[in-house]
Parts: structure tokens; C-alpha cells; sequence
């Protein structure tokens, strides 16, 4: 009986030390916080996950899965997590060294040797690091139109993405590469004979019981309590509907906050799951690594922190913590995971609206509940910053924003029309239809815009898929014939223009 009392008082005592841990704002405030953030940017669905010490304190769906029904989100929601799946792929690579099936300093030349780039030298040199670090040379973004809601495939992708020029030498700027990372999943099915969907689900997936996380097309497709992507469109929140899923290594994980909950549980106790180790403890180590200098960058306190990027994973310094961290975003949805391994914590935040920041300040709202730091309502001052960013600034010169100029186009609109060419990109075409003149691109069969004059030598190109959005289309004019024009997309998907030749 005594031996009854003693080992209940015992596991008592636990309980009110492990309560005793986790503050007041997760256990009395987290679900009223969320519902206001929710409000304020007009998000129909979150799921929110926190793990301490080896358990998942918290776990909750908030919101509905799409706008307008009452199909609730919880823990088993699933949604596309985006870039976060950079992570895994990191992890999967640094595994493969750990048992030293893999050098990642090798040249991905020598591992994939298909992999071909106009710069000879890029080719030769470029490692399987680099590509996981964001150091190869290429812009941020570079590239990104050829994957984005394109009926390319693979391989024609990454032949044309070969033949764009690098902007920087290697190994001496980060620029975050979703090529890189595309190119770092085509080279694991030769180190370990499985695609990169397969070892995912076969490696990590499968042993931990993450049922409701999927890699492949068909399973996605069937899979039920899915959550649907928004944007907003003149402050009314839209679905989003793609109709084709291409899961890639760069972003094509979809998941719950139950099983990702389950992965950094893994993370933080080392690669130990249940007595088993899932991962090397010298493969988290080398991934947590710093490999690229990022900068500083602000957070949420405003304070500047120092960032770099190891393999798949971005680091920074904050309130004397290591704190190790991805984002996803992607046309209707925003993602976040975030931990301090030093105080085994981790969180992961899943949203289905693309126009917010909740993911930033509730993930800094937990780290400095748990740091005991003096925070201030993040939602509030993020959503007041951005107020007064869009009422103060000047207006800018974009072509969402510039007025219309009263300069008409030097030449009849009727010389747009045409079938242009640009050397990666392919062709595209201008033509009138009912009036206006569309547009269309040949990659993209499902992507047209709107061309309107916006002065002498420029069009306002006005896309109908919203990640596409409205951009300034500056046209080369000679002798009084169109000879070209450079053609934009939003910022979101890449920054760089793409000049294009008149053919015909």
C-alpha cells in the first residue's frame, strides 16, 4: 500500500513540475490569441502544435478547412506545408553521410550525371552541400516561373533551368534556390535507388507513424479531411483550386500538425523515437551546422539577429537561444516550423491563407512565453506595422499601385501581335480577343493576362491566377515596330524579367 502511495505521489509530482513548465499564455491564452489573429487577417483555418520536453503539450485545429463550410479543422487536418519539406530532404541527405553512403561535399556531377548547366565550371564544381545551403550562385528565385503552375516536366524543367546564367560566384552569397533543392531530390534515387517521395515515406515517415503525411500525387488526391488554400482578392477571401498536384523536393510534403508534431519530437530527443534511433544524432548535428551566411535580419522584437542557413534548415541567434526554423509559402498557404533545441521546444504552425503573418508572431509569442521574456501582443504590433507601412510609405511605382499614365503607346496596339521567344523560357504569344489583347503563355497553358497600355513603351500585364498578380511589362520599340518586351511576374514567384524576341 505504501509502495501505491509513494509511486502515485510520484507521478503526481511530475505532473505539477511538467505543468509547472509550460506558461500560462499556452495553457490559459494560446486558443483566444489565435481566434483574434484569425479575425484580424481574415484566415479561415490554423492547426497549431507545441511539443516540450519530449510531449506534445498541444495540438489543435482552429477554423474551417475551406471558407464558407463548416468542416472544422483539427490535429489530422492535412495542408501543404511547402518549403518546410526543404527540411526533410535535408535531414534525408544528411542521414545518407552518416552512414556513409554519401560525401555531400561530392560534386553533384558525380552523383547525378544528368545534371547540366550551360557554366561549364558551375557544373563541375557545384556540391550536394551547396545546393542544400542556398550557396550554388543562383539568385534567390531564379528560375521559379518554369515550376510554377507549369506543364513542364521534370526533366525539361531542369534543362531549361541549366541554361540560366548563375549570379553569383559559388559558395559566396545565399540565394534560396527551389531548383537546388529539386536537384538535390532527382540525386537521392541514385544514392539510395528511391525517389525522394519514397525514401521520405520508406526512411522516416512510415517508422514514425506519420499516417497523415504524403509525398505522392495519388495520395494526396485521396486523401480526406484536407484543408483547401485561400488568398484574398479586394479583402474577400478566396479558395484556391489547383487542379493539378506535382509534389517536388522543394515543397511537395503535405501534412498534419499531429505528425509534424511526431517529427520534431524526433528532432529535439536527438533521432531517438521510442528507443529507436530514426535518425543520427551526427546527421542533426551536421544539418544544424551553419554552411551559408544569410545576414542580419529583424524579428518580431525588432531587434536584429544574425541568421545563416545550414542543410535545409535556417538558423539565427535569439535571446542568447539557437533557434532552428523553415517557413513554406506557397499561392494559399503560409507554414511554419520553429525550435530551441536547448530547451527541447518546438512549434509548428499550419495555415491556409496566404496574405498574413500569424505564423511569425504566434511562433515568437511561444518561444518568449517559454524564454519568460517580456513580449509585447506580436498579432497587434505586426498588423499596426503593416497598417502604417501601406498609409505612410510613398506610393510606389509598381503596376498594381502607379497611376495611370496619360501617355498613350507610341505604336497602334494592334503591332503587339505576335509570337515571341525567349531562349529558357519558350514562346508566348499576343493575340486580340473580344477586344483586348491577351497574353498567353506556352508553358502555362492555364495562365493568360490582360495587356493594357500604361505609357509610351509599356504594358500592364494583369495575370488571371492571383500568384501571378499585376506587373509592369516594359515593350522594346523600334522604327515604329514592336520588337520585343521583357515579361514580369509578381515578386512572389520570381524577381528576375525575361526578355523575349518577336518571331513572327
Amino acid at each position: 500500500m505504501k509502495k501505491q502511495v509513494i509511486i502515485c505521489l510520484t507521478f503526481s509530482l511530475i505532473q505539477v513540475t511538467c505543468q509547472a513548465q509550460i506558461p500560462a499564455f499556452v495553457t490559459d491564452s494560446l486558443d483566444a490569441y489565435i481566434a483574434r489573429a484569425m479575425q484580424v487577417w481574415q484566415i479561415p483555418g490554423v492547426a497549431v502544435c507545441v511539443v516540450k520536453d519530449g510531449q506534445i503539450i498541444h495540438q489543435k485545429g482552429y477554423g474551417v478547412r475551406r471558407f464558407g463550410t463548416i468542416e472544422a479543422v483539427n490535429e489530422h487536418t492535412v495542408f501543404p506545408i511547402a518549403s518546410v519539406t526543404k527540411t526533410f530532404v535535408g535531414t534525408a541527405w544528411a542521414t545518407l553521410e552518416a552512414e556513409k553512403k554519401v560525401q555531400l561535399n561530392q560534386p553533384l556531377k558525380q552523383i547525378l550525371p544528368s545534371f547540366s548547366m550551360n557554366h561549364k565550371l558551375y557544373e563541375a564544381q557545384i556540391s550536394i552541400a551547396d545546393v542544400l545551403s542556398h550557396r550554388s550562385g543562383w539568385k534567390t528565385f531564379q528560375g521559379d516561373l518554369l515550376n510554377t503552375e507549369s506543364s513542364l516536366s521534370q526533366e525539361i524543367m531542369l534543362r531549361k533551368f541549366g541554361l540560366i546564367e548563375p549570379a553569383y560566384p559559388i559558395r559566396t552569397r545565399f540565394g534560396y534556390s527551389n531548383f537546388g533543392f529539386m536537384l538535390a531530390g532527382e540525386a537521392l534515387q541514385s544514392v539510395s535507388g528511391q525517389d525522394w517521395a519514397t525514401f521520405l515515406q520508406k526512411r522516416f515517415f512510415e517508422p514514425l507513424g506519420m499516417n497523415r503525411t504524403f509525398t505522392k500525387a495519388e495520395a494526396i488526391q485521396r486523401a480526406t479531411n484536407i484543408s483547401t488554400p485561400h488568398s484574398l482578392s479586394a479583402n474577400q477571401i478566396v479558395p484556391l483550386l489547383h487542379d493539378e498536384i506535382n509534389p517536388q523536393a522543394y515543397g511537395g510534403v503535405y501534412s498534419s500538425v499531429h505528425d509534424l508534431g511526431i517529427w520534431l519530437r524526433v528532432l529535439l530527443e536527438k533521432g531517438d523515437f521510442e528507443g529507436k534511433q530514426i535518425i543520427p544524432e551526427s546527421a542533426i548535428q551536421k544539418m544544424w551546422m551553419s554552411h551559408t551566411i544569410i545576414g542580419k535580419d529583424f524579428a518580431a522584437d525588432r531587434h536584429r539577429y544574425f541568421k545563416t542557413y545550414g542543410l535545409g534548415w535556417e538558423l539565427m541567434q535569439y535571446q542568447n537561444q539557437e533557434v532552428v526554423q523553415h517557413g513554406g509559402a506557397y499561392a494559399g498557404t503560409l507554414t511554419m516550423v520553429g525550435l530551441i533545441p536547448t530547451l527541447r521546444l518546438g512549434v509548428v504552425i499550419l495555415t491556409n491563407q496566404d496574405g498574413h503573418l500569424l505564423q511569425e508572431a504566434l511562433k515568437w509569442q511561444i518561444f518568449d512565453a517559454f524564454l519568460e521574456k517580456p513580449a509585447p501582443d506580436y498579432v497587434q504590433v505586426i498588423a499596426e506595422r503593416r497598417r502604417k507601412r501601406k498609409t505612410e510609405q510613398p506610393i510606389t511605382q509598381n503596376a498594381a499601385e502607379k497611376p495611370v499614365s496619360e501617355v498613350p503607346f507610341s505604336v497602334p496596339m494592334e503591332t503587339l501581335i505576335g509570337t515571341y521567344e525567349n531562349e529558357v523560357y519558350g514562346k508566348t504569344t499576343v493575340e486580340r480577343r473580344n477586344g483586348d489583347y491577351i497574353l498567353r503563355l506556352e508553358n502555362h497553358p492555364k495562365v493568360e493576362a490582360v495587356l493594357t497600355a500604361s505609357g509610351a513603351s509599356e504594358m500592364t500585364c494583369t495575370y488571371n491566377h492571383p500568384m501571378f498578380g499585376k506587373t509592369a511589362l516594359p515593350v522594346e520599340i523600334n522604327n515604329g515596330k514592336v520588337k520585343g518586351f521583357t515579361l514580369f511576374v509578381d515578386a512572389f514567384i520570381e524577381g528576375d524579367g525575361y526578355v523575349f524576341r518577336k518571331i513572327i
